[in-house]
Order: structure tokens, then sequence, then C-alpha cells
């Protein structure tokens, strides 16, 4: 279990194989892997459960201490005929006979395994849940730690947002979806007007704060499935999959207005955005192309007199890469 357990490839591979090994070594048992995910201070199953579990209802906002055995940072037991002095929000939810085991990597609790039964468990089966978990805890810390610093790679800091590498390898990947379903694909770029002044008069802190904000009134103004991205210094970007030219239009003039009521205080100037919109295929059809016709779009709306959202559609053939 050790061995296989270190050169698994994700954190949803190891916790499934954690399910299956603990499954098999304890039998009629039934096992559920939970993450703690501090970013939002919940307790999340991570593993397979059954629609019409009691627990289904009770994770849906379970936050880390719902779970006594996270709470206590040790094992937890439920049994028919010993029920404890507090009862564990999770555990007696589900109304069976329990184990509850917290994941500690260093004294802090990643996430935690209950494990229900049938009958009560021996010494050795309890024995057997703890190594399991001693073996487990570091890969899945590992592991996480992994995903959390490649996250920080693609993520630019002062906003949130993905940055410009992760936007370069979304794009390419969006427009290969694209060519590959014969679907459009929208491209909006935007630039801050005069975002200079904003920093030139309220100082570069201020400016900071104007771009952490209209970051997150981007990412709350998106689909769930679109993508944005600060896309270098006062320009941003946002990839509309399945949206055509008109589509990301729409998207765009929504944006517009959303950042033109951004109020940041101390900051006097007024925040608008010039907006460039590219779609494909009408436009381009290849990453690097699209994205110029975009960039071409914010340009006009530049010249046309800001705060405002502009096409490209003059070319009367799609822009493609030289054979």
């Amino acid at each position: 279990f050790t061995e296989i357990m270190q050169i698994t490839r994700d954190e949803g591979e190891a916790y499934q194989l954690l399910k299956r090994h603990m499954e098999r070594s304890l039998t009629g048992s039934e096992v559920l892997v939970l993450n703690r995910n501090n970013s939002h201070d919940r307790l999340e199953p991570v593993t397979e459960l059954a629609a019409t579990s009691p627990l289904v209802d009770k994770l849906k906002a379970a936050e880390p201490d719902s779970c006594l055995a996270v709470r206590l940072t040790r094992i937890h037991e439920r049994t028919d005929d010993h029920e404890p002095l507090l009862t564990c929000e999770l555990c007696g939810a589900a109304g069976v006979n329990s184990t509850c085991v917290p994941s500690l990597v260093g004294g802090e609790v990643i996430g935690s395994v209950l494990v229900q039964h049938g009958s009560a468990l021996s010494d050795a089966d309890k024995r057997r849940i703890a190594e399991s978990m001693s073996q487990a805890s570091p890969v899945l810390a590992n592991l996480r730690n992994l995903v959390l610093s490649q996250a920080r790679a693609l993520t630019d800091g002062l906003t949130g947002l993905p940055n410009r590498r992760a936007i370069d390898d979304t794009l390419k990947r969006l427009v290969a979806h694209a060519d590959r379903t014969s679907s459009p694909l929208g491209v909006v770029l935007f630039d801050l007007d005069h975002f200079k002044k904003i920093n030139d008069l309220c100082g570069h802190e201020k400016g900071d704060e104007v771009l952490a904000t209209v970051g997150s009134v981007v990412a709350t103004t998106v689909r769930a499935s679109d993508f944005a991205g600060r896309y270098g210094g006062e320009e941003f970007i946002v990839l509309l999959p399945g949206a055509d030219r008109d589509g990301a239009v729409v998207a765009a003039e929504t944006l517009r207005l959303a950042i033109a009521g951004v109020d940041v205080p101390g900051v006097s100037l007024p925040i608008t955005a010039i907006f460039g919109v590219a779609a494909m295929p009408d436009d381009a059809v290849e990453p690097t192309f699209l994205v110029r016709v975009a960039d071409r779009s914010l340009y006009v709306a530049k010249a046309n007199g800001r705060n405002r959202v502009e096409t490209h559609g003059q070319d009367p053939e799609p822009l493609v890469a030289p054979v």
C-alpha cells in the first residue's frame, strides 16, 4: 500500500486508493475520505458517496470542526452501545457504527476518513486504520502542496486571477476545443482607461487596489464556464467558450458597466475601461491571431473615446497562419 500510494499521480487517485485499501482491510466496511478545504472553511467529500446517504445533506455545508475527529485531532468512535457525550454532526447523522480518523501531518489536520462498519472494530482493526492513515497522510500532504505550488505559479498575486502563463495555456486549449467541436470562441481584451493618471495622482498603492478590485469584479461577473485572467499591467482578458462575436460584445458590455461602477476609496478619478472583441472562427482561427484581432479592436475603442466596446469586423476573411 505504501509503495503504490507514493506513485499516485494526483490527489484524486490517492483518495481512491486509500478508500479501496481500507475497505479491503476491513471486511464489510464503507469508507468516505474527507478533505479539509481551508480556503472555503469546509470539510468536503473527495470519494463517492451514495445519493441516499444521510451524510449528503450534512456535508453540503460541513465545516472542519463538524467532524469531532478533526476537532479533537484523534480517532473518534461511535457504536450502537456507546454514544459519546458529544455527538459528532457527521458520525451521528450516519446512524451506524463508525470510526473517524483525522489525517495529520506535522500536527495539522488536512482531512479525515470516516469508516462505517456493521459491528464494533477489534483492536487489530483500529491499529490497521491508524497505520493506513499514518502511511497515507504524508503522501496526501505532498500532493496537496504540489497542487498549491502549481496554482501559485499560474496565478497573478495581486488580482488572484490566472496570469499570462495560464492564459496562454488555456487559450491554446480552448481554441483546439473550439476547432475540434466546430463551436465559436469569444475573446474580450480590455485595458483600464488612464491608469497611469491614477498611479500618478493617487499613488501606486491605490493603483494596486484598483487592479485588485477590478480583478474581483471580473471574477464575479463572468460565467462559470468563462476564463478571465490578468494579461499584464492594467490589461485583462476574458475567454468565452461557445460565444460568437455578438455574444462576446454582450459580455464585454456587461463587464464595462460593472467596472464603471467600481468605487475605490481615495481614488477620485473615474474607473473605466476600453474593450476589444474578437471571435473564432469569424475573426481568426489561431490563438495568436485571435488575440491580435481583439487588440486591434482595443485600439479602435481607445481612438473612439474610451469607456466603450469595439469589434474589428472589417476583414473579409479570418486571419490564418501562413502555410
